[in-house]
């Protein structure tokens, strides 16, 4: 028979030489054509060995005796099989070869994805809860003033776009139309502002969370809870704009009262809750400073009244206080890790995919504890989010000067380096300690502008320096510059004084300051220095 014809006959070969042949085939497990070539082959090869072979019995005996010399039917079918693929063509070869290793990489892939999706989160804390009850701390509600500031929001009015349009500082500027509805704003704000104060006579405040059915199925821990924040800023340029207006009426007294209340306003909101909480507690703060310091500059303000409202800021001050405090924002990571790890019950659990953002420093990191299978376990993810915030927590005590002379920064960045969450984080963080010393700069500087003023009132002139101040008792020590080794610049002028901090470039200027492109003074910059007096125009913030 031709080689490679395709048609065959078993029935033309003794019993023994087709039994044969139908085992090696089924033993080759190979593609279905190259069998069917390969029984072709064998039987060609059976027949030509018997063609010379008459009696059926002669044919039997050959026939037998040529299984015996092929020997074992398995060997000889994985031989015959190798052989069919190394005659296959060099492209076919190079195909099956490619195929082939794209299924074992694929295949890697999948068994090294399978950990990361099979098994699923306990969820065991509620972090809304948790942070609810850590602001209450056994406190009854009556001493709380979110409920006051919750309902002088809902009754606050914004203010005109015109007036906000017009850019005025100071309400002599309002034309007579602008002062219309400056007046009327601020009638209308009355009941909010009322409110507004009766919550700052509260001793504690803490903002109620909550956390809905649409927020625990995207995993997040609130939902709507801090809407009110939006609304915080409008009451507060409410009541700033009311104690200006008293001041530019001759109530100073009264304005400064109002100044003190938006600083408790911005004070009960710092050092505690959420971070953005945080952040607008910090603002309203920074308006208080700027409307006291223009009061101060654009009305005459006596004596007693400027140690009255000096006495009432260093009570303030000196009240136990943190500006920031970062327990908020860490229950925010330990949900999302509680969200995107399994638990074992001990502190340990495996990695989903969700927690990759988190665990993973890089993408280089990524693919290499991809390929290797080595993920950090819940536990040391944990410990890695602990160790930043304890350091992030101790860099907030640090001067800005200490800071400079320490790596203490550094060691924040290397341990942000291990998540790609956390290195998002981390420049952000450091912008939050400048925040902090920003705001205890501040308060140097108002206290020490006041007791400057009442040295004028009291003496005609102002000193030659800040020690003289703290000899007569006017500053109860020497006002340190966060950003130096030594206190405020002060410069007496011919008919006033100059005060400025050396600021974030902590060098001395001359008292220079930066500007931007359009020429406005640039508040807080990394460059120039602070200044405090004069009072820049952009220090009070509308």
């Amino acid at each position: 028979m031709e080689k490679g014809h395709k048609k065959t006959d078993l029935r033309n070969l003794p019993t023994s030489a087709a039994e044969f042949i139908k085992l090696v085939i089924k033993k080759m497990r190979y593609r279905k054509k190259v069998r069917r070539d390969v029984q072709v082959e064998l039987e060609a090869h059976f027949e030509d060995e018997l063609k010379d072979c008459a009696p059926d019995e002669e044919r039997e005996q050959k026939a037998r005796q040529l299984i015996e010399e092929f020997g074992d039917v398995k060997l000889l079918a994985v031989l015959l099989r190798r052989a069919k693929k190394r005659c296959r063509p060099l492209w076919r070869k190079a195909v099956v070869r490619s195929l082939q290793a794209v299924g074992i990489v694929i295949l890697y892939i999948l068994i090294c994805s399978a950990p990361l999706f099979v098994g699923r989160p306990k969820v065991s804390v509620n972090y809304t809860d948790w942070l609810n009850d850590r602001g209450r701390a056994g406190r009854t509600e009556s001493e709380n003033a979110y409920p006051y500031y919750t309902r002088a929001v809902a009754v606050s009015v914004k203010m005109p776009d015109v007036l906000i349009k017009s850019k005025v500082k100071w309400p002599a500027d309002f034309n007579d139309m602008e002062m219309q509805q400056f007046s009327k704003w601020l009638n209308d704000n009355n009941k909010a502002l009322e409110l507004m104060i009766e919550g700052t006579n509260k001793p504690h405040y803490w903002a109620v969370y909550q956390r809905t059915e649409a927020a625990l199925i995207e995993g997040s821990i609130f939902d709507g809870s801090l809407k009110d924040l939006s609304g915080y800023r409008q009451v507060a340029r409410a009541l700033n704009w009311r104690s200006l207006y008293k001041a530019y009426s001759g109530e100073i007294e009264s304005a400064l009262d109002d100044c003190i209340s938006l600083l408790r306003f911005g004070r009960h909101q710092e050092g505690k809750g959420l971070l953005i909480e945080q952040l607008v507690g910090i603002a309203i703060e920074a308006l208080a400073h700027g409307s006291i310091s223009m009061i101060i500059e654009k009305a005459d303000v006596p004596a007693d009244t400027l140690k009255n409202i000096q006495e009432k800021l260093q009570n303030e001050y000196a009240k136990s206080h943190d500006i920031i405090n970062l327990d908020g924002e860490k229950a925010f990571l330990y949900d999302y890790i509680q969200r995107s790890f399994t638990d074992d019950g001990k502190g340990g659990g495996r990695m989903l995919a969700r927690g990759a953002p988190l665990a993973v420093g890089d993408w280089k990191s990524g693919l290499w504890r991809f390929a290797t299978l080595s993920y950090p376990d819940r536990r040391e993810v944990t410990r890695m989010v602990d160790r930043y915030y304890e350091l992030a927590g101790q860099l907030l005590d640090e001067t800005p000067l200490q800071l400079e002379r320490t790596d203490e920064s550094e060691k924040l960045g290397e341990i942000a380096g291990e998540s790609f969450l956390m290195k998002i984080l981390a420049p952000a963080h450091d912008r939050i300690v400048n925040l902090c010393w920003r705001v205890k700069t501040h308060r140097i500087a108002i206290l020490t502008i006041l007791a400057l003023e009442r040295y004028e009132r009291d003496k005609g002139e102002y000193p030659e320096n800040l020690c003289i101040l703290v000899e007569l008792g006017y500053l109860e020590k020497l006002p340190r510059d966060p950003y130096s080794d030594g206190p405020l610049v002060y410069k007496k002028t011919d008919d006033s004084f100059i005060l400025y901090s050396l600021g974030e470039n902590l060098s001395d200027d001359g008292g220079q300051v930066a500007h931007r492109d359009d020429g406005r003074i640039k508040q807080w910059a990394n460059e120039g220095d602070w200044v405090f007096w004069p009072v820049p125009e952009s220090q009070v913030i509308q």
